[in-house]
């Protein structure tokens, strides 16, 4: 909880939790472009879920740029750019690269039904 005492760096915190600590930390700065690398990386399915639903209700109407191979999180983006070698290599909602771009299907598909699709 909030009166959980922090060593150096966090050290006995989870990953996970240490990685909602950074998220929150940058929401309250409430930047006007926010950069989030795999911002759930280290969360389980559920936790994720729920970050990347918070995240897009708390960055609504401003610019958040994210990096992620995470379908829950992609799911959740106005426009995801697949990019090939450093190059933007599609650009649609994730549903529609899913459906039309192999290698990003191959990238992000976590079970086999979205492989599939």
């Amino acid at each position: 909880g909030l009166a959980t005492p922090m060593t150096a760096q966090a050290r006995n915190l989870s990953g996970g939790q240490r990685q909602r600590i950074r998220l929150a930390r940058a929401l309250l700065a409430d930047p006007e472009i926010l950069l989030a690398v795999e911002p759930t990386s280290a969360l389980d399915a559920h936790t994720e879920a729920t970050v990347a639903d918070r995240l897009t209700q708390a960055r609504q109407g401003r610019t958040t740029v994210v990096t992620t191979t995470s379908p829950l999180v992609l799911d959740r983006t106005d426009t995801v750019h697949y990019l090939v070698d450093g190059k933007v290599a599609a650009s649609g909602s994730h549903h529609e690269l899913l459906d039309t771009t192999p290698g990003y299907r191959a990238l992000v598909a976590r079970d086999t039904e979205e492989a599939v699709r």
